[in-house]
Protein backbone atom coordinates (compact mmCIF):
# COMPACT_ATOMS: atom_id res chain seq x y z
CA UNK A 1 0.00 0.00 0.00
CA UNK A 2 3.19 2.32 0.96
CA UNK A 3 4.10 2.32 -3.13
CA UNK A 4 0.87 1.24 -4.28
CA UNK A 5 -1.66 4.27 -3.10
CA UNK A 6 0.56 6.71 -0.87
CA UNK A 7 3.52 7.06 -3.31
CA UNK A 8 1.34 7.30 -6.27
CA UNK A 9 -1.29 9.83 -4.84
CA UNK A 10 1.67 12.10 -3.17
CA UNK A 11 3.34 12.17 -6.91
CA UNK A 12 0.23 12.48 -9.05
CA UNK A 13 -2.08 14.48 -6.92
CA UNK A 14 0.21 15.90 -3.87
CA UNK A 15 -2.33 17.67 -1.35
CA UNK A 16 -5.38 16.26 -2.41
CA UNK A 17 -5.10 12.17 -0.86
CA UNK A 18 -4.70 11.11 2.83
CA UNK A 19 -3.65 7.93 3.76
CA UNK A 20 -4.03 6.42 7.09
CA UNK A 21 -2.66 3.63 8.83
CA UNK A 22 -5.33 2.71 11.66
CA UNK A 23 -4.31 0.18 14.59
CA UNK A 24 -6.79 -2.09 15.21
CA UNK A 25 -5.37 -3.60 18.35
CA UNK A 26 -4.72 -0.95 20.48
CA UNK A 27 -0.87 -1.58 20.85
CA UNK A 28 1.73 0.31 22.20
CA UNK A 29 3.04 3.33 20.79
CA UNK A 30 6.42 1.50 20.60
CA UNK A 31 4.85 -1.63 18.52
CA UNK A 32 3.52 1.33 16.34
CA UNK A 33 6.84 2.52 15.81
CA UNK A 34 8.69 -0.76 15.36
CA UNK A 35 5.81 -1.25 12.50
CA UNK A 36 6.69 2.21 10.58
CA UNK A 37 10.63 1.05 11.14
CA UNK A 38 9.74 -2.27 9.76
CA UNK A 39 7.52 -1.04 6.24
CA UNK A 40 9.10 1.66 6.13
CA UNK A 41 5.72 3.53 5.77
CA UNK A 42 5.65 7.25 5.77
CA UNK A 43 2.16 7.55 5.88
CA UNK A 44 0.86 8.98 9.40
CA UNK A 45 0.01 5.80 11.62
CA UNK A 46 -3.13 6.36 13.84
CA UNK A 47 -3.00 4.44 17.30
CA UNK A 48 -5.94 2.81 19.30
CA UNK A 49 -8.57 2.49 16.30
CA UNK A 50 -10.56 0.22 18.04
CA UNK A 51 -10.95 2.34 21.07
CA UNK A 52 -13.31 5.46 21.80
CA UNK A 53 -10.38 7.18 22.06
CA UNK A 54 -9.23 6.18 18.63
CA UNK A 55 -12.47 6.54 17.21
CA UNK A 56 -13.32 2.79 17.26
CA UNK A 57 -12.84 2.16 13.62
CA UNK A 58 -13.03 -1.61 14.40
CA UNK A 59 -16.66 -0.97 15.64
CA UNK A 60 -17.56 1.19 12.55
CA UNK A 61 -16.01 -0.38 9.92
CA UNK A 62 -15.22 -3.92 10.84
CA UNK A 63 -11.47 -5.63 11.82
CA UNK A 64 -8.43 -7.07 9.92
CA UNK A 65 -7.54 -6.05 6.75
CA UNK A 66 -9.93 -3.59 5.75
CA UNK A 67 -9.65 -1.16 3.54
CA UNK A 68 -11.60 2.19 3.29
CA UNK A 69 -11.76 5.40 0.34
CA UNK A 70 -13.99 8.25 2.25
CA UNK A 71 -14.97 11.63 0.90
CA UNK A 72 -13.73 15.30 2.21
CA UNK A 73 -17.53 15.22 3.73
CA UNK A 74 -16.55 11.81 5.75
CA UNK A 75 -19.08 9.77 3.64
CA UNK A 76 -17.84 6.07 3.00
CA UNK A 77 -17.07 5.81 -0.49
CA UNK A 78 -15.46 2.22 -0.83
CA UNK A 79 -15.35 -0.60 2.07
CA UNK A 80 -13.58 -3.53 0.74
CA UNK A 81 -14.97 -5.56 3.95
CA UNK A 82 -18.75 -5.31 2.41
CA UNK A 83 -17.59 -7.33 -0.84
CA UNK A 84 -14.21 -9.44 0.00
CA UNK A 85 -13.83 -12.15 3.02
CA UNK A 86 -10.93 -11.50 5.05
CA UNK A 87 -7.28 -12.10 3.53
CA UNK A 88 -8.70 -11.08 0.28
CA UNK A 89 -9.82 -7.31 0.23
CA UNK A 90 -6.30 -5.62 -0.94
CA UNK A 91 -8.02 -5.05 -4.27
CA UNK A 92 -5.89 -2.02 -5.62
CA UNK A 93 -8.03 -1.50 -9.08
CA UNK A 94 -11.23 -0.86 -6.99
CA UNK A 95 -9.40 1.28 -4.54
CA UNK A 96 -7.35 3.65 -6.96
CA UNK A 97 -10.16 4.01 -9.12
CA UNK A 98 -12.75 5.29 -6.59
CA UNK A 99 -10.23 7.62 -5.24
CA UNK A 100 -9.79 8.80 -8.73
CA UNK A 101 -13.48 9.60 -9.10
CA UNK A 102 -12.88 11.93 -6.38
CA UNK A 103 -10.08 13.84 -7.01
CA UNK A 104 -9.13 13.33 -10.94
CA UNK A 105 -10.50 16.39 -12.87
CA UNK A 106 -12.24 16.13 -16.41
CA UNK A 107 -11.36 18.47 -18.97
CA UNK A 108 -14.35 18.81 -20.67
CA UNK A 109 -16.80 20.72 -23.28
CA UNK A 110 -17.43 24.33 -20.99
CA UNK A 111 -20.79 25.02 -20.32
CA UNK A 112 -22.34 28.80 -20.93
CA UNK A 113 -23.66 30.41 -18.54
CA UNK A 114 -27.07 30.36 -20.02
CA UNK A 115 -26.86 26.47 -19.51
CA UNK A 116 -29.32 23.98 -17.60
CA UNK A 117 -27.78 21.12 -19.32
CA UNK A 118 -26.92 18.92 -16.36
CA UNK A 119 -25.88 14.99 -16.34
CA UNK A 120 -24.92 12.94 -13.30
CA UNK A 121 -25.27 9.29 -11.49
CA UNK A 122 -25.72 7.44 -8.37
CA UNK A 123 -24.93 5.40 -6.95
CA UNK A 124 -20.87 6.19 -7.49
CA UNK A 125 -19.34 3.60 -6.80
CA UNK A 126 -21.76 1.33 -7.84
CA UNK A 127 -21.78 -2.28 -7.12
CA UNK A 128 -25.00 -3.83 -9.55
CA UNK A 129 -27.06 -0.77 -11.28
CA UNK A 130 -26.72 2.64 -11.76
CA UNK A 131 -28.98 5.12 -12.55
CA UNK A 132 -28.18 8.22 -14.70
CA UNK A 133 -29.93 11.71 -13.93
CA UNK A 134 -30.58 13.67 -17.19
CA UNK A 135 -32.18 17.37 -17.44
CA UNK A 136 -32.39 19.20 -20.24
CA UNK A 137 -33.80 22.64 -21.06
CA UNK A 138 -34.92 21.45 -24.82
CA UNK A 139 -35.88 18.18 -26.36
CA UNK A 140 -32.95 16.22 -27.84
CA UNK A 141 -33.71 13.96 -31.14
CA UNK A 142 -30.73 11.54 -30.68
CA UNK A 143 -29.00 11.53 -27.34
CA UNK A 144 -26.97 8.68 -26.09
CA UNK A 145 -24.87 7.89 -23.01
CA UNK A 146 -21.60 5.58 -24.11
CA UNK A 147 -19.78 3.79 -21.33
CA UNK A 148 -15.74 3.68 -22.40
CA UNK A 149 -12.80 2.00 -20.24
CA UNK A 150 -9.61 3.48 -19.62
CA UNK A 151 -8.71 2.99 -23.40
CA UNK A 152 -10.88 4.73 -24.96
CA UNK A 153 -13.54 1.36 -26.36
CA UNK A 154 -16.90 2.03 -26.21
CA UNK A 155 -18.25 -0.78 -23.96
CA UNK A 156 -21.93 -0.17 -23.26
CA UNK A 157 -24.69 1.98 -24.61
CA UNK A 158 -27.23 2.49 -21.95
CA UNK A 159 -29.23 5.05 -23.74
CA UNK A 160 -29.67 5.98 -27.58
CA UNK A 161 -33.03 7.97 -28.64
CA UNK A 162 -34.63 10.64 -27.87
CA UNK A 163 -35.42 12.79 -25.01
CA UNK A 164 -37.39 15.50 -24.23
CA UNK A 165 -37.34 18.85 -22.10
CA UNK A 166 -37.38 18.24 -18.80
CA UNK A 167 -35.41 15.88 -16.08
CA UNK A 168 -34.51 11.60 -16.27
CA UNK A 169 -33.45 8.84 -14.53
CA UNK A 170 -32.39 6.24 -17.03
CA UNK A 171 -31.29 3.12 -15.35
CA UNK A 172 -28.89 0.68 -16.16
CA UNK A 173 -27.53 -2.82 -14.82
CA UNK A 174 -23.70 -2.29 -15.38
CA UNK A 175 -23.75 -4.97 -18.43
CA UNK A 176 -21.92 -4.43 -21.45
CA UNK A 177 -22.94 -4.57 -25.29
CA UNK A 178 -22.63 -8.46 -25.43
CA UNK A 179 -24.65 -8.60 -21.84
CA UNK A 180 -22.57 -9.65 -19.36
CA UNK A 181 -21.37 -7.59 -16.26
CA UNK A 182 -18.19 -5.45 -16.83
CA UNK A 183 -15.63 -5.97 -14.44
CA UNK A 184 -14.73 -3.50 -11.87
CA UNK A 185 -12.71 -0.55 -12.23
CA UNK A 186 -12.93 3.13 -13.26
CA UNK A 187 -15.17 3.92 -16.71
CA UNK A 188 -15.79 7.15 -18.47
CA UNK A 189 -19.36 7.75 -19.16
CA UNK A 190 -20.23 10.41 -21.99
CA UNK A 191 -23.14 12.14 -22.81
CA UNK A 192 -24.26 13.42 -25.83
CA UNK A 193 -26.97 15.72 -25.79
CA UNK A 194 -27.21 17.72 -28.48
CA UNK A 195 -24.84 20.18 -28.56
CA UNK A 196 -23.79 19.35 -25.36
CA UNK A 197 -21.45 16.42 -24.20
CA UNK A 198 -20.74 15.91 -20.73
CA UNK A 199 -18.35 13.41 -19.03
CA UNK A 200 -18.30 11.95 -15.46
CA UNK A 201 -16.03 9.00 -14.13
CA UNK A 202 -18.36 5.87 -12.68
CA UNK A 203 -16.37 3.19 -10.40
CA UNK A 204 -18.02 -0.22 -10.94
CA UNK A 205 -16.95 -2.37 -7.61
CA UNK A 206 -17.88 -5.78 -7.55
Amino acid sequence: MQNDIWQHYNATKPGEVQVLGVDLWNGTAGQLNSFRNQTGATYPLLLNGASSVGGNVDALYGPYDNHLVLNKQGIVRYHAALGWPHGNRYHLNEIRACVDSLVSALVDVPETPSSRVAFGASPNPAREASVFRVTLPEPVADAAIEVHDLAGRQVATPWRGPLGAGRHELAWDGRGEGGARLAAGLYLVRARLGRDVRTLRLVLAR
